[in-house]
């Protein structure tokens, strides 16, 4: 293990103090991204320099590598909202949105629907923030306030994050614990029937209250009984990169049978968009034109003969290897943060636009200049985001190569004890909300989640997939994912209007996560490897 500095309650708290004042700026203060994220990466240098060892070398290291993972990260919000402004000038975003509201006109299922399953569905192809991009706009559209679609969207698809993206963050966690997908696989399928369920049911109390937490219980529970069934099956057939994605679709089809029965099928309130019953200008389906055509761009990247001819059309940087004045390690990079043509979401996501821009000018339905429109109002939404992602990301950079991330999950690791697996989803969540990504999370605190399973004589099994079950969880608060929704939803600089709402679910679910891990390592399951 890495030297790095002694872990002392003090460096604990040096740790943490950037991740404070983010926190702070962003939910008391009621500061924008840029302003927060500038002043918690000024602190995390000063802390980096004189507690950590950190040298200006390391420094300039780390920053560049934040902006790399910016970039990556960015790409894929301008792709996104660049596709959606375009889709919306030519007024296909109201005929989905339309279409929507015509499978219920039932609010709470138009929510748990779009939220928690569509937006799964969209987790299970695409990933890296794209379900928010695509869903959270839709919802506003349907008439849902845009705090409230962008906090569902985040909170309601945060449990399909791990095997998602055709099961990215689930090679990672293998790769990094050395434990067969095989294995763990069907463990940690059954470890996310607590989120699956919770999700849900945090869903509807965003939307409503406790009102429509009752209400939505009947639907919320035979949805998750299905999709979570079908999680596990999926992994005992092997099939792991698609229990995302099968799940969903299932979810989204047994959420509109329902709409059907004696529970949901009295009107409750249609929306705006249900109300006007003008015929629409184009079909759902051409109107959707971009969307399949990301979908089908998606899965056909995910097909190794496909994508061994784009492997070559890559960009990344390689970084050397370096170390703190204290001793930490920070190994060498190869092609970091890669962005691969056909992988990458952003060209995808361009090439769906241009498809989509072939297809409406073939059918008639191309409006003049709404390119240049669509490209004039992404510029304007996503500048101030772009500012508040790469001081955040280079703030997490720092924190990780000067050792501060590491002192922090083993501080929380230390002083748990037997209590470890209660709080170990906690450890999933910092690298998730640090990184903005479960696969990242996963390569910070994999390793460690199984060396303490080990020290505390419980199954390294458990524990590695509480780590990836925590870390998708994270995502839900993770900044430079709630900047995503709220640059598309329309909140540029009031991130604190979602994040207020995102992360008492977030701490919420992984609580229920680690009470749910204690009981497998230390009751059920013992003797499990």
């Amino acid at each position: 293990m890495d030297k790095g500095v002694t872990l002392t309650f003090v460096n604990w708290l040096l740790a943490f103090l950037p991740i404070l004042v983010l926190l702070s700026t962003i939910l008391l203060f009621k500061w924008g991204a840029p302003k927060s994220g500038a002043i918690s990466w000024f602190v995390a240098i000063v802390i980096g320099i004189f507690a950590f060892g950190a040298d200006s070398r390391l420094l300039a290291l780390a920053n560049s590598k934040g902006l790399s993972l910016s970039l990556y990260v960015l790409l894929i919000i301008w792709g996104a909202v660049f596709l959606y402004n375009l889709v919306d000038r030519i007024g296909a975003i109201k005929v989905i949105g339309d279409t929507m509201t015509k499978v219920t006109e039932d609010r709470l299922l138009q929510c748990l629907l779009m939220s928690w399953c569509f937006a799964s569905f969209m987790q299970g192809i695409a990933g890296f923030g794209v379900p928010v991009a695509v869903v959270a706009p839709i919802m506003v559209f349907m008439g849902f306030q845009p705090a409230v679609a962008a906090a569902t969207c985040l909170v309601g698809h945060s449990w399909s994050i791990t095997f998602g993206s055709m099961g990215s963050s689930y090679y990672t966690i293998q790769l990094v614990t050395k434990i067969p997908g095989a294995v763990i696989g069907p463990w940690m399928a059954i470890l996310f029937v607590v989120p699956i369920v919770a999700t849900g049911f945090a869903v509807a109390h965003i939307y409503g209250g406790m009102p429509a937490v009752r209400r939505g219980a009947p639907a919320i529970l035979i949805t998750s009984a299905v999709m979570a069934f079908m999680s596990w099956f999926i992994n005992i057939l092997g099939a792991s990169q698609l229990a995302t994605l099968i799940p969903a679709i299932l979810g989204c089809g047994t959420m509109a049978m329902l709409s059907r029965t004696a529970w949901y099928r009295a009107d409750s309130g249609a929306s705006p968009a249900a109300q006007e019953k003008k015929p629409a200008a184009m079909s759902f389906h051409l109107a959707f034109v971009p969307y399949y055509i990301l979908i089908a761009l998606s899965v056909l990247s995910q097909i190794k003969d496909i994508a061994s001819v784009f492997a070559p059309f890559t960009w990344g940087l390689n970084y050397p290897a370096v170390h703190t004045a204290a001793g930490f390690a920070v190994k060498a990079e190869t092609m970091y943060s890669r962005i691969n043509l056909l992988s990458h979401p952003a060209p995808l996501l361009v090439a769906a636009a241009l498809c989509g821009y072939a297809v409406f000018r073939a059918t008639d339905k191309w409006v003049p200049g709404a390119a240049a429109k669509a490209l004039k109002n992404t510029f304007s939404q996503c500048v101030p985001t772009s500012i508040g992602i790469i001081t955040m990301v280079m703030m997490a950079l720092i924190m990780n190569d000067t050792g501060m991330t590491t002192v922090l999950a083993q501080g929380m690791a230390k002083g748990t004890g037997v209590l470890f697996p209660v709080f170990s989803p906690l450890i999933g969540v910092l690298g998730s909300f640090l990184t903005g990504s479960n696969t990242n999370s996963n390569v910070m605190f994999g390793a460690l989640q199984v060396e303490t399973a080990r020290v505390l004589g419980i199954s390294t099994v458990i524990m590695a997939a509480v780590q990836s079950v925590g870390g998708s969880v994270g995502c839900s608060i993770a900044p430079s994912k709630v900047l995503i929704g709220t640059a598309t939803v329309g909140l540029d600089g009031r991130e604190s209007e979602v994040m207020n709402r995102t992360i008492p679910y977030c701490l919420i679910i992984s609580l229920l996560v680690g009470l749910n891990a204690w009981l497998f390592a230390y009751v059920i399951f013992r003797n499990l490897p």
